[in-house]
Order: C-alpha cells, then structure tokens, then sequence
C-alpha cells in the first residue's frame, strides 16, 4: 500500500512510519521542514507540505492509496483556524486526488464526545478551548464528507511500549477514571484501520 503520513516528524506520526516502513508499505512523509527527517531508508520517500497550502496537499496526496494524518497543534491555547484550515484542504486534495482512504488522528473529547470526559480531562479541555473549537469545526467538515475515514480519538497519550489490549467504543462504560494510551499502540491502532473497515466512518474512543 502506498500511504501519505501527515505529521511525520511528530512522536506519533514517526512511529506510524516506523510499522509502516516494517510491514512493507510505500511511504510518503509529509512535513514541513523535509531536512528533520534524516533516516531515508528504502521506500521512504519525504515531501515538504503545509497544512495551509493546498498545492503542497494534493502533490502529496497524488498517487497515493491511503492517508494516515497525525498532524496536531502547535498551540493548544491560542486561537487559531489551522485545524479547520488543514481539514478542509485535506479534503480537498484528497477528492482531488481521487484518494478515499482517510485514517485521522482526532481528540478524547473532540466534537460531541466531552460526555466520555472525567472532571481532570473536563478542566483541561476548558483551558484548551481554543483548541477544542478549532478541532471541532475541523471535524465538522470531516464527518460530512465522502470519504472512508476513521476518526481515532486517544486520550491522555503516553510514551511507553506497546501494551496492547486496546479497548475502542463509541459509548465507553464504565469509563476509566485517568485513561491513557501509549503512543505505540495509537499508531499501531492507526495503521490497522488503513485496511479495518470496523470503525469505518467512526470515530472511536480508544485507550488501555
């Protein structure tokens, strides 16, 4: 499979490319300074590309079977339109591209699941605002469109090994008071979903 990953040099989005590269897929690294990725191995080919240049979105989208996005924010406080910006752009170059396939790295909590948040988790999204309704308005356009997405939203996300076991619902109960998930296991769960049509045009709450 021929897979754009967005947000590559981010803790995620590298690890996405690392089980990608192993289980033999063609990679596209989508980033917007293409020197911070330094290992080259083969069938890894990097792209530079901006959330909010379209141009740059559909170049990399182009030729591709399926999308892996894990692109997040540079700030979480401060009011910005650059989620909803890159939602709709992606959109675009996608349809552009005559590409469907659309794992999204989304949010615990993001555009109607406040309801599976403890009061910490609660606290935290009312300080992250800002965030939040970008992120939401992003969704809105996501979740409107055509295309086969899968729409992953992690909780608080860890650095730790790969635990597996995942748990994945859309009404999670009971729910876990302090939920966490490694970011192994989320890009692991991520690559998964390129070719699971069980969470297709899902979002999923996931965690351990």
């Amino acid at each position: 499979m021929k897979v754009l990953v967005i947000g590559a040099t981010g803790l995620t989005g590298s690890i996405a490319v690392r089980l990608l590269l192993a289980r033999g897929d063609e990679v596209t690294a989508l980033a917007r300074s293409p020197e911070a990725i330094t290992a080259r191995p083969e069938r890894l080919r990097v792209a530079k590309g901006e959330a909010r240049d379209l141009d740059s979105l559909v170049a990399a989208v182009t030729g591709q079977d399926a999308v892996l996005s894990t692109f997040g924010p540079r700030e979480i406080f401060a009011k910005s339109d650059l989620q909803e910006t890159y939602m709709r752009n992606l959109i675009d170059a996608m349809h552009k591209a005559s590409v469907k396939r659309l794992v999204n790295l989304s949010a615990w909590g993001a555009q109607g699941s406040d309801f599976a948040l403890n009061w910490l988790s609660r606290a935290f999204r009312g300080a992250a605002h800002n965030y939040f309704a970008d992120k939401d308005r992003g969704e809105v356009l996501l979740l409107a469109s055509d295309l086969d997405f899968v729409n992953a939203r992690p909780p608080r996300l860890t650095n730790g090994p790969a635990r597996g076991n995942m748990k994945a619902s859309l009404d999670p109960k009971p729910l876990p008071f302090l939920p966490s998930l490694s970011r192994e296991d989320l890009a692991s769960f991520m690559v998964l979903q390129l070719s699971n049509d069980a969470w297709l045009r899902q979002s999923p709450l996931i965690w351990h």
